[in-house]
């Protein structure tokens, strides 16, 4: 942990490691060797001895490449603490889009070495250009919503002007929280269907179809922009144009529940 700490002058150290350790809960780790660290334990302990360089910035290339969905869920709001915590700015470098809108909205997307797309991810997610790119590496829609009630095994969220039930949440209401759901598991209809154990349905208006190989995008306006992946065929049979009406029909444990909202 004081690698970079002891090569600094007093003058240049921000912080001190009693600091970092608390922020980071490694005070049960400090006995320990690093042979017998866990995975998350490890990364715990990498980013504070980064921190105890007493960096202006933070460039972290796929940092949780390695770890499973349940380590990373335990890292990330680390992460978040040292950027609200500590004032840090994070330069975070992700395919993984879910992983980054735990951290921040503000995104930009490279392609070849070359800028496509700068600015709020609900804004760049819209572009054309950028769709394609967003479903090579499995695109996840993120929704914010609000809670509304709890039940048994569901919650009833609010989005925009429409509900969803998602997955159990254990959160009071009014707590707005971010509700991912891959494109693959939306199922579009021209009609809001009946007599089906689909329990979400959420009215919009397409904006958008394009292609990403041999499937198309299909963007809907519910109030926020969801991404639904389909077939040609199904685009043509549904008559999916722009200004056309669809229904977005999503089962709610194909919902991720992600971090709240700031």
């Amino acid at each position: 942990l004081r690698y970079g700490y002891d090569r600094l002058r007093p003058a240049e150290r921000r912080f001190e490691p009693g600091q970092i350790i608390d922020l980071l809960e490694m005070g049960s780790l400090l006995n320990r060797r690093p042979q017998h660290l866990s995975g998350g334990e490890r990364q715990r302990v990498a980013l504070g001895r980064a921190l105890l360089s007493s960096p202006r910035m933070l460039l972290m290339d796929e940092p949780l490449a390695s770890l499973d969905q349940g380590l990373k869920s335990r890292i990330i709001p680390y992460l978040r603490h040292v950027r609200s915590d500590l004032g840090i700015p994070i330069l975070y470098v992700s395919h993984s889009v879910a992983e980054i809108l735990e951290l921040t909205r503000q995104v930009l997307v490279l392609s070849d070495g070359a800028v496509l797309a700068q600015g709020d991810f609900f804004d760049v997610a819209r572009d054309s250009r950028v769709l394609p790119l967003l479903d090579e590496h499995g695109f996840e829609n993120v929704l914010l919503v609000e809670i509304i009630a709890g039940g048994d095994g569901a919650c009833t969220a609010r989005c925009g002007e429409q509900t969803l039930r998602i997955p159990p949440c254990h959160r009071p209401p009014g707590t707005r929280l971010f509700v991912g759901v891959r494109a693959d598991d939306i199922i579009l209809a021209r009609r809001r269907p009946e007599g089906l154990s689909v329990r979400n349905a959420l009215c919009g208006t397409v904006t958008e179809v394009s292609s990403a190989g041999p499937t198309r995008l299909v963007t809907v306006d519910v109030g926020q922009p969801l991404v639904a992946k389909v077939t040609p065929e199904a685009v043509e049979e549904l008559e999916l144009t722009a200004g056309e009406q669809a229904w977005c029909l999503m089962k709610t444990h194909s919902l991720r529940l992600g971090p709240e909202s700031d």
